[in-house]
This record gives structure tokens, C-alpha cells and sequence, in this order.
């Protein structure tokens, strides 16, 4: 077994917390896999990499971006289990879609605003 992190892990390792998809993670840092789901996987499964996933979010992130990023762990979480109630998984999208800015909302502002027109035609 490994005692270090390669260059390509502490890519992986760096992309990971984006949005905690380990496959996109590994694309994004460069992964050249056939099937990156898997190698995506395999890499999340070694226990260094884990390490220093933790590690790293803990360093890089202030308490309301932890806050954050434990609301995404477990809407992802809820997403995911099978058998967890359909409208609880459709709500837990739902917020992962929210925070990944999926949605376009509009939003109304009406304000009291003074018109000066100016005529400078000579």
C-alpha cells in the first residue's frame, strides 16, 4: 500500500469537495480512466485519500462553509438511499439543485425612482 499522495490524488483530492461527485472529481483532475466511475471509486475507497480529503476540508473551510458542506453530505446522502421515501429524495434533489445554482429564479424589484430629462439640442 502507498504511504503518499501523488500529484493526480492531490488533484482529485482538491476537486473532490466541489460537489462530493467522486467521478466529476476525477475528470476534473485529469483522470484519463476508461471507465472513471470505477477508478473514481477505487481512488475515494484508499484510506490516505480519504484521509486527506478530511484533512483538506477541514484546512481550507471557515465553520459556515463546514456547516455547508454537511448539508450537502447528507442531501446527497438522502439522494441516494434507495429507501429513504420518494418525496424525501425528491426535496434532497431538489436542495442539491439549489445549491449548485440549477435553477434560474426571478425575482421582482420595484422601486420609487426620479426621472430627469434633459433636453440639450440646440
Amino acid at each position: 500500500m502507498a504511504k503518499f499522495i501523488t500529484a493526480f490524488q492531490q488533484q482529485f483530492i482538491k476537486q473532490y469537495p466541489i460537489d462530493f461527485n467522486a467521478t466529476q472529481a476525477y475528470i476534473r483532475a485529469g483522470g484519463t480512466a476508461t471507465h472513471p466511475k470505477a477508478a473514481a471509486s477505487k481512488l475515494l475507497a484508499k484510506p490516505l485519500v480519504k484521509e486527506a480529503i478530511e484533512k483538506y476540508v477541514q484546512e481550507q473551510l471557515g465553520p459556515l462553509e463546514k456547516d455547508l458542506l454537511g448539508n450537502v453530505r447528507f442531501w446527497i446522502e438522502i439522494r441516494d438511499n434507495k429507501d429513504a421515501r420518494p418525496a424525501d429524495r425528491l426535496k434532497a434533489s431538489e436542495m442539491l439543485a439549489k445549491y449548485r445554482s440549477m435553477f434560474i429564479e426571478k425575482k421582482e424589484i420595484t422601486a420609487d425612482v426620479a426621472v430627469k430629462i434633459v433636453d440639450d439640442i440646440k
